[in-house]
């Protein structure tokens, strides 16, 4: 009895840890530029924390309008609504609030006066 009480916990141990693997970058997504502008820099923050930018996503790059990347990087947490800050080229800032990185593969941003506009893809 011992035995298999030790084997039913090793299994449920596995079963946990690949269910940890499994939703490690969820928050993973791609972000389609149709603002029309080029995206000199992008920075994310989990919603509940949002003014605590972490890295610079595009590494120094420009993502031109009418281009796309793939954006993954690693939250040190399960949560998933984030806001989402840019700087176009000429350094004005924009954010966006609400997004849920697990529930979306896309994020197409588009430009409404001087506003950003996004539309999410499942």
């Amino acid at each position: 009895m011992t035995k298999s009480r030790f084997l039913l916990a090793g299994l449920l141990a596995a079963g946990l840890s690949i269910a940890s693997i499994a939703n490690a970058g969820d928050q993973d997504f791609t972000i389609v530029n149709e603002t029309g502008m080029a995206l000199g820099s992008m920075y994310v923050a989990p919603e509940s924390d949002a003014k605590s930018w972490g890295s610079e996503l595009f590494k120094g790059k420009v993502l031109p309008s009418g281009n796309k990347v793939d954006i993954t990087f690693s939250a040190k947490n399960t949560e998933c609504e984030y806001a989402i800050a840019f700087k176009d080229s000429d350094d004005n800032e924009y954010e966006i609030h609400n997004v849920d990185l697990c529930a979306i593969t896309e994020l197409r941003l588009s430009k409404s006066g001087n506003s950003i506009l996004y539309k999410t893809v499942k």
